[in-house]
């Protein structure tokens, strides 16, 4: 396999190399302002075998909004359960696109704006879904944020502000249950470390203990979960 990278050169802050293999399997490699390139080809030469592998995953990985356009045989990932997309004039009833619990139903007349019409739908179902699952999981803690919202990120599934205030990703909808409910305690975790430590893993641990399988299937996602 022929591999190549982007280099992004950062801010002089930054002291340590990263690597990241993006969803459409382009691999950016993130390095400090003056590293010599000799070093960052050698670091690319030792992450060669997990960036195959990493590309393998991500070939194998049903992804949602991965067509151009929605068409009947396309298949769409709600809750980390893959259901297909048929065509229906019953979907016009609803704004064009609609779910029955056991397919994705597109009207005709809106197939060429399907991948616009599921975005919204995911937008409504993080809207309903999330809040709720921040407000169980602060019960469990006693602890409270002081906003949430549902954003348009690309980068992170949650982030949680200086000042307390969450946001969720919609894209966090093509996730199993499981796997959205760590994202929700990990991010209500900030409220009380703000950072990465071994506090703040315990803190996770406490609410889901398997957090590392959990946070795995974001990273074989491939859509850029940041912690």
């Amino acid at each position: 396999m022929n591999l190549t990278y982007k280099l992004i050169r950062s801010a002089a802050r930054r002291k340590t190399l990263s690597l990241t293999v993006k969803p459409d399997g382009e691999v950016v490699i993130r390095a400090p302002r003056h590293a010599p390139r000799g070093e960052i080809e050698d670091f690319f030469r030792r992450k060669r075998a997990w960036i195959e592998k990493k590309r393998a995953d991500l070939e194998n990985f049903p992804r949602a909004g991965r067509h151009d356009s929605l068409a009947a045989g396309s298949e769409v990932l709600f809750l980390g359960v893959s259901y297909p997309v048929v065509m229906s004039a019953a979907a016009d009833a609803n704004g064009g696109l609609s779910f029955d619990g056991e397919r994705f139903l597109l009207a005709p007349a809106a197939a060429g704006s399907g991948r616009e019409l599921l975005a919204s739908w995911y937008r409504r179902a993080a809207a309903s879904l999330l809040p709720a699952r921040v407000a169980h999981f602060e019960g469990l803690w006693g602890c409270r944020a002081r906003s949430v919202r549902i954003s348009e990120a690309r980068s992170r599934w949650g982030s949680c502000s200086a000042a307390n205030r969450l946001a969720f990703s919609w894209r966090l909808m093509i996730a199993p249950p499981a796997v959205i409910d760590y994202v929700v305690v990990h991010e209500l975790a900030h409220l009380r470390e703000k950072n990465h430590s071994p506090r703040f893993w315990a803190l996770v641990g406490e609410i889901c203990p398997d957090y590392r399988q959990r946070r795995r299937w974001l990273k074989t996602a491939g859509t850029g979960f940041c912690s």
